[in-house]
């Protein structure tokens, strides 16, 4: 037993050195090649995979890792949803976000039906392919820098409606799994007639999935407050990642799915001002374990049934991309877009996404989507990721085409033709201050003074609290993280100041906010002149050194009790200035 079991733990350490290292090589050609790593992660399952080089021969014993993946995944995407960035604009939100899935599921099913499969099964893909990706999408529209305008905003909107209509589909995959295996005329009820029994089943489920939600609202803020109390984040992300896991477990007992307790977790942590900074813990972890779950979907794929099929896969490909550019760029045209705007939306959002997949894989899980359905499909998703960056380039030429459409007949307002979401608050800022010490305060006063709007980014979580109660825009969070200072609106901001006590930091708060914004002018704080070369590295466009500084004022000090002789204060500037040559500006 003990033998077995080494050879089994061996198998796995094994397969995902595999998996990982070709995921690696392929990854990297796919940049050089500028395509997204989600298709590479599915090609490089397809080739190390059974059906190819065989390299692992079974990806039965990484299932709970692919599981982890998903609950992961499902918290992370909880996270960043949070109900005062949906209150703006919500109802041109949801129209377009569920109009834009119902079209392509009402378009799709019959479709899918024509092709052979059972109307079960064929809505369940149906519905699989109705989600975008919001990973690659969202990658090459920030490229692009197009959030700030109204496609990029729109386009982020109904991806974000997608994320919640993805948990009532998984909800459905076993209502329709059930419908295809004949337990019910309807596929919802019993078929015994025991139907009273049922909906009290229900009724207990709603109840206690009620509780749950309640009690996080309680409890969780207490919670990550208590493992931010010896101010180590590492507890803060164990005790996240436990709330994730435990929520999945609670709502798996009480019949729903371990993603919906997972997704929860993080919806309602994502009203504390935590969010942030658990987002960017949780980021590396997620893609990883994503990085192992695409690769194991790869696996799936029969490459030699795939090249003997080829023109299903290629005109699926089409027809998909053709039907959800037409329903997408409809339902955003309906609710108040310009006929160029809803066409490079429509170009933008025509690809399968990341919960295509794991629709699919539920699918597939239960029984419902079987034979050579699940990697047909899969094939077409992995197809129309690849074309994407494509696709969103040619948005810009083809929406200029369509240029005199203008809104719905019966749009009486333009705003969100011309502005943007209606309603969405302006999330400009002119300076983001890192660290709200003596110096991030005295900042803080000075762009008051000067009617300048800013955030901050800090780690005492007690500051932060009381801040935000204030409604000032304050961000808990380590700085060097691109996710905190993206929460903190480094991207339309003008300058980030750092004014955190560590070189260390500073210096790793640099590099990030460079490689978000090389244009951003950044004025550093170091305590001591013995880092210089490390700012240097770093390129700041002004650093500003505690003991010169504090050293000039001290001359000021002296020069004012010495009224009358200036020529002190004239050799202590200049010294400091010497000093602080080729370091100050750069």
């Amino acid at each position: 037993m003990l033998a077995a079991t080494g050879e089994f733990e061996r198998q796995i350490v094994i397969d995902l050195l595999v998996i990982l290292a070709s995921t690696a090589v392929v990854a990297v050609l796919a940049q050089r090649v500028r395509l997204s790593v989600v298709p590479a992660y599915l090609v490089a399952g397809a080739l190390i995979g059974p059906n190819a080089l065989g390299l692992v021969p079974s990806a039965e014993g990484l299932g709970a890792i692919s599981h982890l993946a998903i609950i992961l995944l499902l918290f992370g995407i909880g996270l960043e949803l949070h109900l005062g960035a949906l209150r703006h604009g919500i109802s041109r939100m949801l129209a377009a976000g569920v109009g834009s899935c119902a079209l392509t599921v009402l378009i799709g099913w019959p479709v899918a039906m024509a092709f052979g499969l059972t109307a079960p099964a064929a809505g369940a893909v149906a519905m699989a392919l109705s989600l975008s990706s919001t990973a690659v999408v969202l990658r090459i529209i920030a490229r692009r820098r197009e959030l700030r305008h109204v496609r990029g905003r729109l386009a982020l909107a109904i991806l974000v409606v997608q994320d919640l209509i993805v948990i009532a589909m998984l909800a459905l995959v076993p209502v329709l799994a059930a419908w295809q295996d004949g337990r019910s005329a309807s596929g919802i009820l019993p078929a015994d007639g025991n139907t009273g029994r049922f909906l009290i089943e229900a009724l207990y489920r709603m109840v206690g999935l009620a509780v749950l939600v309640i009690a996080g609202k309680l409890v969780l803020p207490r919670l990550m407050r208590e493992s931010l109390r010896g101010r180590s984040l590492e507890v803060m992300l164990i005790v996240g990642v436990a709330v994730a896991l435990a929520a999945a477990v609670a709502t798996h007992l009480m019949g729903f799915s371990l993603e919906m307790g997972a997704f929860l977790a993080g919806f309602l942590l994502a009203g504390t001002p935590f969010r942030h900074e658990l987002a960017g813990q949780i980021t590396p972890l997620r893609d990883l374990f994503m990085a192992v779950f695409f690769t194991v979907i790869g696996m799936q794929l029969d490459t030699a049934a795939i090249v003997v099929s080829w023109p299903v896969v290629v005109a699926g490909a089409a027809l998909l991309m053709l039907v959800k550019t037409l329903a997408i760029g409809f339902a955003c045209w309906s609710v108040g877009a310009l006929g160029a705007t809803a066409i490079a939306v429509g170009l933008a959002l025509a690809q399968g996404g990341e919960f295509s997949l794991v629709l699919l894989e539920a699918g597939r899980n239960s029984g419902l989507v079987h034979g050579e359905v699940a990697p047909t499909a899969i094939a077409i998703v992995v197809l129309s990721l690849i074309v994407t960056p494509g696709l969103v380039a040619a948005g810009s030429r083809v929406a200029s085409m369509a240029s005199g459409v203008g809104t719905a007949p019966w749009i009486a307002s333009r705003a969100l033709a011309e502005s943007g979401l209606p309603g969405a608050p302006d999330d400009r800022v002119d300076v983001v201050i890192a660290g709200f010490g003596p110096v991030g305060r005295r900042v803080a006063r000075e762009a008051d003074r000067n009617d300048l709007s800013y955030s901050v980014i800090e780690l005492n979580p007690s500051t932060v609290e009381r801040h935000v109660r204030q409604g000032r825009r304050f961000v808990f969070g380590d700085a060097s993280r691109s996710s905190v200072l993206e929460s903190a609106g480094i991207e339309h901001a003008d300058v980030l100041v750092l004014a955190i006590p560590d070189e260390a930091a500073v210096a790793r708060s640099c590099a990030a906010a460079r490689s978000l914004r090389p244009d951003l002018h950044i004025i550093a704080r170091q305590v001591s002149d013995a880092g210089r070369a490390q700012q240097q590295t770093d390129t700041p466009d002004l650093v500003v050194i505690d003991e010169l500084a504090t050293g000039d004022a001290m001359a000021q000090a002296l020069a004012s009790r010495f009224g009358g002789r200036r020529t002190i204060e004239a050799e202590l500037v200049r010294e400091t200035t010497e000093s602080l040559s080729g370091v100050e500006t750069t």
